[in-house]
C-alpha cells in the first residue's frame, strides 16, 4: 500500500512538471517573432531589449530550443558581450555555434546583423583575418543584393563600416556612411554620425557630422545616444572646452552605468588617462580582466600597470609587464599588416571573380556560335594579360609607396619631422644648381636659437624638444611652400629660399621673431629668440 501510495505521488509530481513545462512552452514566440524584435533591437542599438530577449528565450523557450531560435539568442548573446564585456565563456561558445550555421535562407538584413556580430567578436580576440572574411560576405554577398532596398541597404552599410572602422579603413567607411547622414531615420544618422567624427575628414565634412550629433538628446536611452555622447565628448575636448566637456564626460558616465555598456566605460576611462590621468580611471581600468579588454584595449593598460609598478619600484613587474606590452604591440601590428594584406588580397579577388563571371558569360554566348571561336581565345587572352598587368602594377604601386616611405624616413628629422642635415644639404644643391642654369636668385639663412643649452640646462631635455619641435613647425606655416626648413644639428636650421632677394630675409626674420618667441613647454612658459644670417646665392 505504501508503495502504491509512493508511486501514486511520483506520477502526480510528473504530470504538474509536464503540464508546467507545456505552459512555459506556450509563452514561447516563434522564429520569426524573435528574429524580428532582435534584428530591431540590434538596428537601433538596444542593449536592454536584446538582453530582454536573451532572456525570454531562456525561461520560456529551453526546454525546446529549435536550431533557430538558438541562433538568435547566440547572436543575442554575442551583442550583449561586446558591449557589456560579461559571460565570456557563453559568448564563445555562441561564436561557436554560429560559425557553423549557414545563413543563406535568412532575410539580408538578419543575415548582415549576425555576420556584423560574428566581425566584431573576431576582433575582440584578435582574429583579424577571420573579420576581414566574414566582412568580405557582407559587402560580396549581401551588400549588391541590398541596392533597391533603402533599409537593407542602410543596416548593413552600418555593419561593413563599424568592421572597417574597427581596422582602420577609413575611406571605405566615409563612402559608406556620408550618404547616410540625410538619412530619414533619426538613430541611422546619429549611428553614422558617431562613427564618422572618429575618422579624419573635411571641414565641411565634420560640420555636417556635428550637426547631426548635437540633436542627441532627442534619442531614447540606447547604445546610439552614448555612442553620440562620446563623440561629442571628444569634441568638446579637442576645442578644449573643458566645463562643456565635463559635463558632457558626466552625462555619457551616467548614461553607460545605467546601461551597463562597459565597452564605453573603458574608452571613456582611456579617455581619462591622457594628462593629466584621473586616478579614478586608471584604478577602474585596472580592475578589468584581460577576457573584457579587446587587444587594442589592453596596450594602453598594461601601460598603465608598467606606469605603476615603477613609481611602487616593483622593477621585476615592471619588466614583466612591458615584455608583455611589447609583444602584445608586435602582434597588433602583424594583425594590422595582415588585415590590410588581407583585404587587398579579397579586392583583387573580387576583381578576378567578376571578370571569371562576365568571362564565362561570354563563353555560353558564343558556344552557339562556332565562327567566333577564335575571337574567344583572343578576348580570353587579352583578359589574361590585362590581369597580370594590373597584379603587376599593384605590386610596382605598393612597392614604389614603401620606397617612398623609407626615403621620407632616410630624409627627415626623428624629432622635429623636417629635413635632416643630408637632406637639407642636397636641396640647396639642386636649388643652387638650378640658379646657374636660369639665373634665378635664391638665399641661404642659417638660424641658431640663442641660449638653447640654459634651456636644456634649466627646464630639461623634454623642454628642449618642445621647443625644437615648435621652432620647426611654427617656421615651416611661415615659410613658402616652395622653400625648405632643415634640421642643420642641435638647435641650428638651415632655411632655402628660392626665386627669393636677400632684401626679402628681414620680412621673414621679423615674423619668424614673432611666431616663435612665446613656447609653453609644461608647466613652463618660455621666451624663445634666435640668430639668423643669411647669404644670397
Amino acid at each position: 500500500m505504501l508503495r502504491f501510495g509512493c508511486f501514486v505521488f511520483a506520477a502526480l509530481a510528473l504530470l504538474n512538471n509536464q503540464a508546467a513545462a507545456q505552459a512555459t512552452n506556450s509563452q514561447c514566440l516563434s522564429a520569426s517573432q524573435f528574429a524580428s524584435k532582435l534584428t530591431a533591437a540590434l538596428d537601433s542599438l538596444h542593449l536592454s531589449e536584446v538582453q530582454a530577449i536573451n532572456t525570454d528565450i531562456a525561461q520560456h523557450c529551453a526546454s525546446t530550443l529549435s536550431p533557430d531560435i538558438e541562433v538568435i539568442a547566440d547572436a543575442a548573446t554575442l551583442f550583449t558581450f561586446i558591449h557589456r564585456r560579461n559571460n565570456g565563456d557563453s559568448a564563445q561558445q555562441a561564436f561557436n555555434r554560429l560559425l557553423l550555421r549557414d545563413f543563406t535562407s535568412l532575410p539580408r538584413r538578419q543575415q548582415a546583423a549576425y555576420y556584423h556580430l560574428m566581425a566584431l567578436y573576431s576582433l575582440h580576440t584578435g582574429e583579424y583575418k577571420q573579420a576581414l572574411s566574414i566582412s568580405h560576405i557582407i559587402s560580396t554577398e549581401l551588400l549588391p543584393a541590398a541596392v533597391n532596398a533603402a533599409d537593407d541597404m542602410a543596416a548593413i552599410n552600418l555593419a561593413v563600416a563599424d568592421i572597417h572602422y574597427e581596422i582602420e579603413f577609413y575611406q571605405s567607411v566615409r563612402e559608406l556612411l556620408l550618404p547616410l547622414l540625410t538619412h530619414p531615420a533619426h538613430y541611422i544618422r546619429v549611428r553614422a554620425a558617431s562613427l564618422l567624427w572618429h575618422i579624419p575628414q573635411t571641414q565641411q565634412q565634420l560640420a555636417d557630422t556635428l550637426a547631426v550629433l548635437d540633436d542627441y538628446s532627442a534619442l531614447p536611452q540606447t547604445l546610439v545616444k552614448l555612442h553620440a555622447l562620446e563623440a561629442i565628448v571628444r569634441q568638446a575636448l579637442e576645442e578644449n572646452d573643458q566645463p562643456a566637456a565635463q559635463a558632457l564626460l558626466e552625462e555619457a558616465y551616467l548614461l553607460a552605468e545605467a546601461l551597463d555598456a562597459k565597452a564605453v566605460l573603458i574608452r571613456l576611462y582611456l579617455l581619462e588617462t591622457d594628462n593629466p590621468p584621473s586616478p579614478h580611471a586608471v584604478e577602474q581600468l585596472l580592475a578589468f580582466s584581460a577576457n573584457q579588454l579587446s587587444l587594442k584595449e589592453q596596450l594602453p593598460v598594461l601601460k598603465l600597470e608598467v606606469e605603476r609598478a615603477t613609481v611602487s619600484q616593483n622593477w621585476q613587474q615592471a619588466t614583466a609587464t612591458l615584455q608583455q606590452a611589447l609583444a602584445l604591440n608586435q602582434e597588433l601590428a602583424r594583425n594590422n599588416a595582415l588585415a590590410r594584406e588581407y583585404a587587398g588580397f579579397q579586392m583583387v579577388s573580387q576583381a578576378r571573380e567578376l571578370e571569371q563571371a562576365r568571362q564565362q558569360s561570354r563563353l555560353q554566348a558564343l558556344a552557339a556560335e562556332q565562327q567566333n571561336q577564335q575571337r574567344l581565345i583572343y578576348l580570353l587572352a587579352l583578359v589574361s594579360a590585362i590581369l597580370a598587368l594590373a597584379v603587376l602594377t599593384l605590386l610596382f604601386v605598393k612597392k614604389r609607396k614603401a620606397a617612398v616611405h623609407f626615403e621620407k624616413l632616410a630624409n627627415t628629422d626623428g624629432l622635429t619631422q623636417v629635413l635632416n642635415r643630408r637632406a637639407i644639404q642636397l636641396f640647396a644643391r639642386q636649388v643652387a644648381d638650378r640658379s646657374k642654369q636660369l639665373g634665378q636668385p635664391f638665399v641661404v639663412a642659417l638660424a641658431d636659437i640663442d641660449h638653447f643649452k640654459t634651456i636644456n640646462d634649466t627646464y630639461g631635455h623634454d623642454a628642449g624638444d618642445i621647443v625644437l619641435t615648435e621652432f620647426a613647425r611654427r617656421t615651416n606655416t611661415l615659410i613658402r611652400q616652395q622653400d625648405r626648413l632643415g634640421r642643420w644639428g642641435g638647435e641650428e636650421w638651415l632655411i632655402i629660399m628660392t626665386h627669393t632677394r636677400l632684401d626679402a630675409v628681414d620680412g621673414l626674420f621679423s615674423r619668424m621673431q614673432e611666431e616663435i618667441r612665446d613656447i609653453t613647454a609644461g608647466e613652463h612658459k618660455l621666451t624663445v629668440t634666435f640668430s639668423m644670417g643669411a647669404v644670397a646665392g
